[in-house]
């Protein structure tokens, strides 16, 4: 072998491992711990998982953990919350409780109050922090927790449902279930325990009394528990399913209920609005404990963020100072008008679910009130809005994976389950290959330049 042939074999093992070494950092995911985030009365901590895909104006999911647990837990690699921003590119937010147990405010005044403070407040501050420094989309932020996490879930949702469009909240209990009654250490054992009964409409006077001035459309909620819990009582399902169908304006009757749902035994509750968009959805993983599966893939596709579209079904608004009020349309493809003449602050278009039907008539259409081919617009200057319904998907779930076990007086039973991953084929070639090859092209030209000096 001549010199020339030992440099060219030197020089392309010099590639192949520069190639290699830049494929392997590019495609790290990071977690990062930021701090002076914006307004944080209690100091909780925040951390934030940016997946090596992320796209360039990604969706925002917030992973609350339960007692005992922190921020890292949610956002370390391959974890359920984890997995799932490692396939569809959004960026994952773990906030980090500070309290002795580890365990979430969810009872008192203020963080069942817009903008009233406590843990609640210091979560949106990331939020907000997300959007202005990494580019976050403001409007696909989603939330989801097991146990004090699901708590804070449904806490979230109710106080902020301007800020969030869906919710996942796994073996928790309804909004404000847990200042109800006498507290000790921030835990509420009547409430936790199953002892707390309400109507839909009482439970739901609580959530808008968070927010009486919202007119907005509020967030969808997906509901989790497990019927053999001992931590959290799987009476506080019924509750959070009557609370959240008189929220959101649907039947406490559920308009579907599959068998056998996800696994075996299970069953999922599915109540829809007149449009056919799935505002609440109720899974009971049966003798699951505490620990059920998290189901971090379900709740996903729940929120739309696998790439599918669930739809929504928006109530309109008043249409300006001569509109009358939009409607929502009747089954679908149809776009909604505006009111009559609608201004700036006139009627939203009525987002569109599913296929087929026709359109419905808001206001009579004036001076700036138009249908569109996908969406509608309002008067002029009202939102545009997206068609399309939920799709279903397949696939089973994988089964729990149980943490340490903690002693169940210390209200939490453990580490954080295991998950149920899906696939879905990605055409776009990935960052980390597409950098590895632009840089053995680079040191190939290199190379052959050199050779022909």
């Amino acid at each position: 072998m001549n010199k020339t042939t030992r440099r060219n074999l030197r020089t392309v093992r010099a590639v192949v491992l520069a190639s290699g070494l830049a494929a392997r950092a590019a495609s790290a995911a990071t977690v990062q711990q930021i701090t002076g985030f914006g307004n944080n009365p209690t100091g909780i901590g925040m951390y934030l998982y940016t997946p090596s895909n992320v796209v360039s104006h990604p969706s925002i999911l917030v992973g609350v953990h339960a007692c005992h647990g922190k921020g890292t837990d949610v956002c370390a690699q391959g974890s359920p919350f984890a997995a799932q921003a490692d396939k569809y590119g959004f960026l994952l937010i773990c906030p980090s409780a500070v309290s002795s147990d580890g365990c979430w405010d969810v009872h008192s005044s203020s963080v069942l109050t817009h903008g009233g403070g406590g843990d609640a407040s210091g979560i949106i501050s990331m939020i907000d922090y997300v959007v202005h420094n990494k580019n976050g989309d403001a409007s696909r932020v989603f939330v989801a927790g097991h146990s004090s996490g699901g708590m804070m879930t449904n806490v979230l949702v109710g106080s902020y449902p301007d800020v969030f469009q869906a919710g996942a909240a796994f073996a928790g209990v309804a909004f404000a279930c847990f200042a109800q009654g006498s507290v000790s250490m921030g835990w509420n054992a009547s409430c936790a325990n199953g002892n707390v009964t309400m109507t839909g409409s009482q439970w739901a006077a609580l959530v808008r009394a968070a927010y009486p001035s919202f007119t907005g459309t509020r967030p969808r909620m997906q509901v989790w528990h497990g019927t053999a819990d001992a931590t959290v009582n799987f009476h506080n399902f019924g509750e959070e399913i009557k609370e959240w169908t008189d929220v959101l304006g649907v039947s406490e009757t559920p308009t579907t209920t599959e068998n056998n749902a996800i696994q075996s035994t299970w069953i999922r509750t599915r109540y829809v609005d007149n449009c056919g968009v799935v505002r609440v959805e109720a899974i009971q993983e049966t003798g699951q404990p505490h620990n059920l599966v998290l189901d971090m893939a379900d709740a996903v596709h729940f929120f739309g963020l696998d790439g599918t579209n669930p739809g929504s079904c928006g109530a309109g608004g008043q249409g300006g100072a001569t509109g009358g009020t939009a409607g929502a349309p009747a089954g679908g493809s149809g776009a909604g008008r505006g009111g009559t003449g609608g201004s700036a602050s006139g009627g939203a278009s009525s987002e569109l679910a599913g296929g087929g039907g026709t359109p419905s008539i808001g206001g009579a259409p004036g001076t700036g009130g138009s249908a569109v081919a996908i969406g509608g617009e309002s008067g002029t200057g009202g939102t545009r809005t997206q068609s399309g319904g939920s799709t279903g998907h397949g696939g089973s779930s994988a089964t729990a994976m149980g943490g340490s076990g903690a002693n169940p007086a210390n209200h939490e039973a453990g580490g954080e389950p295991g998950c149920s991953c899906r696939t879905k084929a990605r055409g776009a070639i990935p960052n980390a290959d597409r950098l590895g090859w632009l840089l053995v092209g680079g040191l190939a030209l290199m190379w052959r330049r050199r050779q022909q000096a």
